[in-house]
Protein backbone atom coordinates (compact mmCIF):
# COMPACT_ATOMS: atom_id res chain seq x y z
CA UNK A 1 0.00 0.00 0.00
CA UNK A 2 1.34 3.40 -0.75
CA UNK A 3 2.16 5.42 2.36
CA UNK A 4 -0.33 7.85 3.82
CA UNK A 5 0.64 11.49 3.18
CA UNK A 6 3.25 12.58 5.71
CA UNK A 7 0.98 15.07 7.43
CA UNK A 8 1.91 14.88 11.09
CA UNK A 9 -1.23 16.38 12.59
CA UNK A 10 -3.23 14.37 10.10
CA UNK A 11 -1.55 11.14 11.10
CA UNK A 12 -1.89 11.90 14.79
CA UNK A 13 -5.59 12.40 14.31
CA UNK A 14 -5.99 9.25 12.26
CA UNK A 15 -4.16 7.08 14.78
CA UNK A 16 -6.61 8.16 17.44
CA UNK A 17 -9.60 7.87 15.14
CA UNK A 18 -8.69 4.49 13.68
CA UNK A 19 -8.13 2.87 17.04
CA UNK A 20 -11.35 4.15 18.59
CA UNK A 21 -13.81 1.38 17.83
CA UNK A 22 -17.02 2.66 16.28
CA UNK A 23 -18.63 -0.68 15.47
CA UNK A 24 -20.86 -2.78 17.76
CA UNK A 25 -19.19 -5.41 19.89
CA UNK A 26 -18.61 -8.63 17.99
CA UNK A 27 -19.18 -7.08 14.55
CA UNK A 28 -15.49 -7.52 13.67
CA UNK A 29 -15.85 -11.31 14.01
CA UNK A 30 -18.33 -11.54 11.14
CA UNK A 31 -17.28 -11.95 7.51
CA UNK A 32 -20.37 -11.31 5.39
CA UNK A 33 -19.98 -10.63 1.69
CA UNK A 34 -20.58 -6.97 0.88
CA UNK A 35 -22.02 -5.80 -2.48
CA UNK A 36 -18.79 -3.96 -3.23
CA UNK A 37 -17.38 -5.06 -6.57
CA UNK A 38 -13.59 -5.06 -6.74
CA UNK A 39 -11.60 -4.22 -9.87
CA UNK A 40 -7.81 -4.14 -10.13
CA UNK A 41 -5.68 -2.21 -12.64
CA UNK A 42 -1.93 -1.99 -13.22
CA UNK A 43 -0.46 1.53 -13.26
CA UNK A 44 3.03 3.00 -13.64
CA UNK A 45 3.15 6.38 -11.86
CA UNK A 46 6.91 6.69 -12.35
CA UNK A 47 9.48 5.00 -14.60
CA UNK A 48 9.77 1.31 -13.63
CA UNK A 49 7.46 1.78 -10.66
CA UNK A 50 4.48 -0.59 -10.67
CA UNK A 51 1.35 -0.21 -8.58
CA UNK A 52 -2.07 -1.79 -8.33
CA UNK A 53 -5.01 0.59 -8.48
CA UNK A 54 -7.97 -1.01 -6.72
CA UNK A 55 -11.59 0.13 -7.02
CA UNK A 56 -14.49 -0.96 -4.83
CA UNK A 57 -17.89 0.05 -6.23
CA UNK A 58 -21.24 -0.26 -4.49
CA UNK A 59 -23.35 -2.20 -7.00
CA UNK A 60 -26.39 -2.47 -4.74
CA UNK A 61 -29.33 -0.09 -4.44
CA UNK A 62 -28.64 0.64 -0.78
CA UNK A 63 -25.91 2.35 1.18
CA UNK A 64 -23.13 -0.01 2.31
CA UNK A 65 -21.02 0.40 5.43
CA UNK A 66 -17.46 -0.90 5.30
CA UNK A 67 -14.70 -0.86 7.89
CA UNK A 68 -11.38 0.66 6.80
CA UNK A 69 -9.52 -2.29 8.32
CA UNK A 70 -11.27 -4.57 5.79
CA UNK A 71 -10.13 -2.62 2.72
CA UNK A 72 -7.87 -4.63 0.39
CA UNK A 73 -5.03 -2.08 0.36
CA UNK A 74 -4.68 -1.85 4.14
CA UNK A 75 -2.50 -4.23 6.17
CA UNK A 76 -2.76 -7.09 6.73
CA UNK A 77 -5.23 -7.58 3.83
CA UNK A 78 -2.81 -6.11 1.29
CA UNK A 79 -0.65 -9.24 1.43
CA UNK A 80 -3.39 -11.87 1.64
CA UNK A 81 -5.67 -11.67 -1.37
CA UNK A 82 -3.25 -12.11 -4.29
CA UNK A 83 -0.14 -14.10 -5.14
CA UNK A 84 2.77 -13.10 -7.35
CA UNK A 85 4.53 -15.52 -9.69
CA UNK A 86 7.52 -15.41 -12.02
CA UNK A 87 6.50 -16.42 -15.53
CA UNK A 88 9.17 -19.11 -15.67
CA UNK A 89 8.53 -22.80 -16.35
CA UNK A 90 7.75 -23.51 -12.70
CA UNK A 91 5.68 -20.35 -12.13
CA UNK A 92 7.85 -19.75 -9.06
CA UNK A 93 6.20 -17.84 -6.24
CA UNK A 94 7.68 -14.41 -5.53
CA UNK A 95 7.97 -13.54 -1.85
CA UNK A 96 6.39 -10.40 -0.45
CA UNK A 97 7.58 -8.22 2.40
CA UNK A 98 4.58 -8.34 4.72
CA UNK A 99 3.74 -5.48 7.06
CA UNK A 100 3.08 -6.69 10.60
CA UNK A 101 0.66 -4.04 11.83
CA UNK A 102 -3.12 -3.74 11.75
CA UNK A 103 -5.58 -0.92 11.23
CA UNK A 104 -8.07 -0.07 13.90
CA UNK A 105 -11.79 0.26 13.31
CA UNK A 106 -13.62 3.03 11.51
CA UNK A 107 -16.80 2.64 9.47
CA UNK A 108 -17.36 4.57 6.25
CA UNK A 109 -20.47 4.64 4.10
CA UNK A 110 -20.55 4.08 0.35
CA UNK A 111 -23.64 5.17 -1.54
CA UNK A 112 -25.16 3.24 -4.48
CA UNK A 113 -22.87 3.68 -7.46
CA UNK A 114 -20.13 5.29 -5.36
CA UNK A 115 -16.63 3.88 -5.33
CA UNK A 116 -13.67 3.96 -2.99
CA UNK A 117 -10.18 3.58 -4.41
CA UNK A 118 -6.54 3.42 -3.47
CA UNK A 119 -3.24 2.08 -4.75
CA UNK A 120 -0.56 -0.36 -3.64
CA UNK A 121 3.01 0.20 -4.85
CA UNK A 122 4.53 -3.18 -5.68
CA UNK A 123 8.27 -2.38 -5.84
CA UNK A 124 9.03 -1.96 -2.10
CA UNK A 125 7.02 -5.00 -1.08
CA UNK A 126 8.68 -7.23 -3.70
CA UNK A 127 12.42 -6.39 -3.85
CA UNK A 128 13.10 -8.77 -6.74
CA UNK A 129 10.28 -7.36 -8.88
CA UNK A 130 12.34 -5.48 -11.48
CA UNK A 131 14.83 -8.35 -11.92
CA UNK A 132 11.98 -10.85 -12.24
CA UNK A 133 10.24 -8.67 -14.83
CA UNK A 134 13.46 -8.33 -16.82
CA UNK A 135 14.19 -12.08 -16.83
CA UNK A 136 10.81 -13.77 -16.83
CA UNK A 137 7.85 -11.44 -16.57
CA UNK A 138 5.52 -11.45 -13.58
CA UNK A 139 1.90 -12.47 -13.00
CA UNK A 140 -0.35 -11.42 -10.12
CA UNK A 141 -3.34 -13.68 -9.53
CA UNK A 142 -6.28 -13.76 -7.10
CA UNK A 143 -9.49 -15.66 -6.49
CA UNK A 144 -12.80 -14.00 -7.25
CA UNK A 145 -14.21 -13.27 -4.79
CA UNK A 146 -11.05 -13.31 -2.67
CA UNK A 147 -11.54 -15.72 0.24
CA UNK A 148 -9.72 -13.41 2.67
CA UNK A 149 -11.87 -10.34 1.87
CA UNK A 150 -15.53 -9.37 2.18
CA UNK A 151 -15.90 -8.13 -1.39
CA UNK A 152 -17.24 -9.56 -4.61
CA UNK A 153 -16.05 -9.07 -8.18
CA UNK A 154 -17.61 -7.64 -11.31
CA UNK A 155 -18.86 -10.51 -13.44
CA UNK A 156 -16.20 -11.33 -16.01
CA UNK A 157 -13.61 -9.06 -14.42
CA UNK A 158 -10.00 -10.26 -14.86
CA UNK A 159 -8.49 -12.20 -11.99
CA UNK A 160 -4.89 -11.51 -12.88
CA UNK A 161 -2.50 -8.75 -13.88
CA UNK A 162 0.52 -9.47 -16.07
CA UNK A 163 3.79 -7.53 -16.37
CA UNK A 164 5.40 -9.05 -19.49
CA UNK A 165 9.03 -10.09 -19.70
CA UNK A 166 11.27 -7.14 -20.47
CA UNK A 167 8.53 -4.59 -19.88
CA UNK A 168 9.95 -1.11 -20.56
CA UNK A 169 8.37 0.39 -17.44
CA UNK A 170 7.28 3.54 -19.23
CA UNK A 171 5.19 5.92 -17.13
CA UNK A 172 1.42 5.81 -17.55
CA UNK A 173 0.56 8.98 -19.47
CA UNK A 174 -2.10 11.35 -18.10
CA UNK A 175 -3.23 14.66 -19.53
CA UNK A 176 -4.40 17.86 -17.86
CA UNK A 177 -5.42 21.25 -19.27
CA UNK A 178 -2.94 23.66 -17.65
CA UNK A 179 -4.98 26.90 -18.04
CA UNK A 180 -8.10 25.18 -16.68
CA UNK A 181 -6.10 23.81 -13.74
CA UNK A 182 -4.71 27.24 -12.90
CA UNK A 183 -8.25 28.64 -12.80
CA UNK A 184 -9.57 25.72 -10.74
CA UNK A 185 -6.63 26.06 -8.36
CA UNK A 186 -7.44 29.73 -7.81
CA UNK A 187 -11.08 28.85 -7.19
CA UNK A 188 -10.25 26.46 -4.34
CA UNK A 189 -7.50 28.64 -2.86
CA UNK A 190 -4.66 26.29 -3.78
CA UNK A 191 -1.36 27.28 -2.18
CA UNK A 192 0.79 24.30 -3.18
CA UNK A 193 1.00 20.54 -3.56
CA UNK A 194 3.99 18.93 -1.83
CA UNK A 195 6.06 16.70 -4.08
CA UNK A 196 5.29 12.97 -3.92
CA UNK A 197 2.18 13.46 -1.77
CA UNK A 198 -1.51 13.36 -2.66
CA UNK A 199 -2.08 16.41 -0.45
CA UNK A 200 -3.40 19.89 -1.19
CA UNK A 201 -2.56 22.92 0.95
CA UNK A 202 -5.41 25.44 0.68
CA UNK A 203 -5.92 29.02 1.83
CA UNK A 204 -9.31 28.92 3.53
CA UNK A 205 -10.95 31.49 5.81
CA UNK A 206 -12.22 30.40 9.20
CA UNK A 207 -15.71 31.60 8.24
CA UNK A 208 -15.80 28.86 5.58
CA UNK A 209 -14.51 26.18 7.93
CA UNK A 210 -17.34 26.74 10.43
CA UNK A 211 -20.00 26.63 7.70
CA UNK A 212 -20.60 22.97 6.77
CA UNK A 213 -22.59 23.70 3.54
CA UNK A 214 -19.78 26.00 2.37
CA UNK A 215 -17.20 23.33 3.21
CA UNK A 216 -19.25 20.77 1.27
CA UNK A 217 -19.25 23.09 -1.75
CA UNK A 218 -15.50 23.72 -1.40
CA UNK A 219 -14.74 20.00 -1.21
CA UNK A 220 -16.85 19.37 -4.30
CA UNK A 221 -14.67 21.95 -6.06
CA UNK A 222 -11.51 20.32 -4.69
CA UNK A 223 -12.65 16.97 -6.04
CA UNK A 224 -13.27 18.57 -9.45
CA UNK A 225 -9.72 19.91 -9.34
CA UNK A 226 -8.27 16.51 -8.42
CA UNK A 227 -10.24 14.72 -11.14
CA UNK A 228 -9.15 17.14 -13.87
CA UNK A 229 -5.70 18.23 -12.75
CA UNK A 230 -4.30 15.29 -10.77
CA UNK A 231 -5.61 12.39 -12.88
CA UNK A 232 -2.96 10.00 -11.56
CA UNK A 233 -4.46 10.23 -8.06
CA UNK A 234 -7.26 7.90 -7.04
CA UNK A 235 -10.09 9.18 -4.85
CA UNK A 236 -7.77 8.87 -1.86
CA UNK A 237 -6.26 12.28 -1.12
CA UNK A 238 -5.99 14.76 1.73
CA UNK A 239 -6.36 18.50 2.24
CA UNK A 240 -4.81 20.75 4.87
CA UNK A 241 -6.47 24.14 5.35
CA UNK A 242 -4.61 27.30 6.40
CA UNK A 243 -5.78 30.84 7.12
CA UNK A 244 -2.36 32.30 6.25
CA UNK A 245 -0.40 31.25 3.19
CA UNK A 246 3.10 31.70 4.63
CA UNK A 247 2.60 28.89 7.17
CA UNK A 248 1.22 26.31 4.74
CA UNK A 249 3.11 23.04 4.90
CA UNK A 250 3.78 20.00 7.03
CA UNK A 251 4.61 20.46 10.69
CA UNK A 252 7.96 18.81 9.90
CA UNK A 253 8.84 21.45 7.28
CA UNK A 254 11.62 23.88 8.08
CA UNK A 255 10.45 26.66 10.38
CA UNK A 256 7.05 25.16 11.19
CA UNK A 257 8.17 23.52 14.43
CA UNK A 258 9.35 26.91 15.65
CA UNK A 259 6.01 28.45 14.64
CA UNK A 260 4.34 25.62 16.54
CA UNK A 261 6.35 26.38 19.68
CA UNK A 262 5.24 30.00 19.35
CA UNK A 263 1.60 28.89 19.13
CA UNK A 264 1.18 30.24 15.59
CA UNK A 265 1.05 27.16 13.38
CA UNK A 266 -1.72 25.42 15.29
CA UNK A 267 -3.86 28.56 15.08
CA UNK A 268 -3.58 28.91 11.29
CA UNK A 269 -3.83 25.18 10.45
CA UNK A 270 -7.61 25.09 10.92
CA UNK A 271 -8.56 21.77 9.35
CA UNK A 272 -7.72 18.49 7.64
CA UNK A 273 -9.82 16.41 5.24
CA UNK A 274 -9.45 12.83 4.03
CA UNK A 275 -11.38 11.75 0.96
CA UNK A 276 -10.63 8.14 1.92
CA UNK A 277 -12.56 8.23 5.19
CA UNK A 278 -14.82 11.12 4.07
CA UNK A 279 -14.07 13.07 7.24
CA UNK A 280 -13.30 16.74 7.87
CA UNK A 281 -11.35 17.42 11.08
CA UNK A 282 -11.92 21.02 12.16
CA UNK A 283 -9.62 23.01 14.44
CA UNK A 284 -7.60 19.90 15.37
CA UNK A 285 -5.17 21.84 17.56
CA UNK A 286 -7.75 23.75 19.60
CA UNK A 287 -9.22 21.43 22.23
CA UNK A 288 -12.43 23.36 22.88
CA UNK A 289 -13.23 23.71 19.15
CA UNK A 290 -11.99 20.43 17.69
CA UNK A 291 -14.60 18.21 16.03
CA UNK A 292 -15.06 16.07 12.94
CA UNK A 293 -17.74 16.07 10.26
CA UNK A 294 -18.53 13.26 7.81
CA UNK A 295 -18.54 14.74 4.28
CA UNK A 296 -18.47 12.81 1.02
CA UNK A 297 -17.45 14.37 -2.29
CA UNK A 298 -19.48 11.84 -4.25
CA UNK A 299 -22.23 13.36 -6.40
Amino acid sequence: MKPFPVLLPWLCLLVGVFFASLSPAGASQEKPQLPLAMEVFLKKPQARVYELEIHLTNISEEMVWVNVRDLPWNPPNDSKWFSLFKMDEQESLVKQLVQDWNFGSRMIQILPGESIQDTMVLNPRMPSLLDDVAQFGVKLRWDCPPTSLKFICHQGAPQQVVIPKGDDGNVTVYSADAPVCVKLGQTIGLIKIPESHEVLFLLTPESTMVDVPHMQALLYAVNDYVQQCQPSWTNSWAVSFFTEEQYAGFLSDEGNREYFKQGIWQQVNIGQYSSQIRTLFRFPWIKKRADDVYISVYR
